[in-house]
């Protein structure tokens, strides 16, 4: 089944609908609340986007989050192509993304970094929004799903996303799940193989350092003893390697896994 995606012309009260939410969300988590930020289109005045206020959490404690976020109306999606990035929506009374992040995550620059250049540089703006309407007009009926969970819209918005991204002079650390042709081809590349294997008890992950990735690892979870083992791991340097070794420690030990040698 092929998904509709709604672009609408920019509305000034996007910024407003937000300010409703983030004091709503600041006096629910409390002290577990570092920062609240606006993203995503809807957060780029006079930018074209879907309807839906996207918004990130940064938090000391992702765990103690779910439940005030559910009490608060918000429906879990876990984390899909980001470890250690908890997604949740709500649909009412405007459709919410909340996107839920802790001090290590390089998600909160990549987003503050994108949305600024946006803001102050109109030709990026313009160039952005144009990529979006040309692909809604020549996919009147919708896209497929593509790679991983994302539909071809998503995907391929992301040669521009990383072009101004770079622009923008992101330089941060990004740890991922691969979930696009990019990714693919550079974890191939790292690896040096030719096909992935994609299992429910494997992960394949990549690190980005700015728009570069320079790190990959094969990941195999055992659900009946909880422990988790790194298959491979290659990087471009053992810096590298080494980052993402500890990235992936920190995202088992989240969900009760214990990593072994």
């Amino acid at each position: 089944m092929k998904k509709i995606i709604n672009i609408v012309p920019y509305n000034p009260k996007w910024p407003d609908i937000f300010k409703i939410y983030s004091y709503e969300l600041k006096k629910a988590l409390n002290e577990n609340c570092i920062a609240i930020y606006h993203v995503g289109s809807t957060s780029v005045p006079g930018l074209c986007a879907k309807p839906i206020i996207d918004i990130m959490c940064f938090l000391k404690d992702l765990k103690k989050a779910t439940r005030t976020l559910e009490e608060l109306g918000y429906t879990g999606k876990g984390e899909f192509n980001l470890p250690l990035r908890l997604y949740f929506s709500k649909k009412q009374p405007h459709v919410v993304h909340l996107h839920v992040v802790n001090e290590n995550s390089g998600e909160i620059n990549w987003n503050l970094d994108f949305q600024n250049y946006l803001r102050e540089n109109k030709d990026a703006r313009d160039a952005y929004a144009n990529t979006k309407l040309s692909l809604i007009k020549e996919n009147p009926d919708g896209f497929n799903k593509a790679v991983g969970w994302f539909s071809d819209y998503t995907t391929k918005k992301g040669e521009i996303i990383l072009e101004i991204a770079k622009k923008a002079g992101f330089k941060d650390y990004r740890f991922v799940i691969i979930s696009n042709y990019n990714e693919i081809q550079s974890y191939k590349k790292l690896m040096q193989i030719n096909k992935i294997h994609f299992n429910e008890n494997i992960s394949h992950l990549c690190l980005y350092k700015g728009t570069e990735i320079v790190a990959a690892a094969c990941v195999k979870f055992n659900q009946k003893n909880f422990t988790a083992i790194i298959q491979t791991i290659k990087g471009t340097n053992i810096k590298y390697e080494n980052i993402i070794k500890e990235k992936i420690k920190e995202w088992v030990t989240f969900h009760d896994f214990k990593l072994t040698v």
